[in-house]
């Protein structure tokens, strides 16, 4: 699997990119601090390391090689993805100006693309690290479970944040 299709297997841009969907929404609110973030972030990649372990059949060993090749991009994730938040967040005041500057708004612009270079490369390196770790199998197993994690942790907060507006299951009843 070339790094290119592991890329693929990311959000789309201007989605989220960290596997915890937990950074803040323009429009949506956050209730949660940055420490509750972190918080449940740093169980959500407890439960995720502890389930790749088992899927994976992976030794103490492997599991502690992987898990800290996963902490560290997931670390260095975090920051580019905070730092594209605050250009998109900067971009939008700009665009709001009565007066549009649009040399500011190419700078935003050329740093969100810088961003994604970034995102790419953290991929990249991320891909390379888990072939100096697991075998192909366990590589493509690796790549399955992300991809069903991601989506699986994606559900539990819609369901979270639409059981906390009275619209989950059950509300109304």
């Amino acid at each position: 699997m070339t790094p290119a299709l592991f890329a693929q297997q990311s959000p789309p841009a201007g989605q989220h990119d960290d596997i915890t969907g937990l950074e803040i929404q323009p429009g949506r609110g956050n209730p949660l601090s940055e420490e509750q973030r972190e918080e449940i972030r740093k169980k959500i990649e407890t439960i995720r390391i502890w389930r790749l372990t088992e899927k994976l059949n992976l030794d103490t060993t492997t599991s502690a090689k992987l898990a800290s090749l996963l902490n560290s991009c997931d670390q260095q994730r975090q920051g580019i993805v905070k730092e594209q938040m605050a250009t998109m967040r900067e971009m939008r005041v700009l665009l709001r100006a009565p007066k549009i500057d649009e040399t500011r708004i190419k700078t935003a612009i050329d740093k969100l693309q810088k961003h994604q270079r970034s995102l790419q490369e953290l991929r990249e390196k991320e891909y390379s690290g888990l072939k100096d770790i697991l075998t192909i199998e366990q590589q493509a197993r690796f790549l399955l479970f992300q991809q069903e994690f991601r989506h699986e942790i994606q559900r539990m907060i819609s369901n979270a944040r639409n059981n906390s507006r009275g619209k989950g299951p059950g509300a109304g009843q």
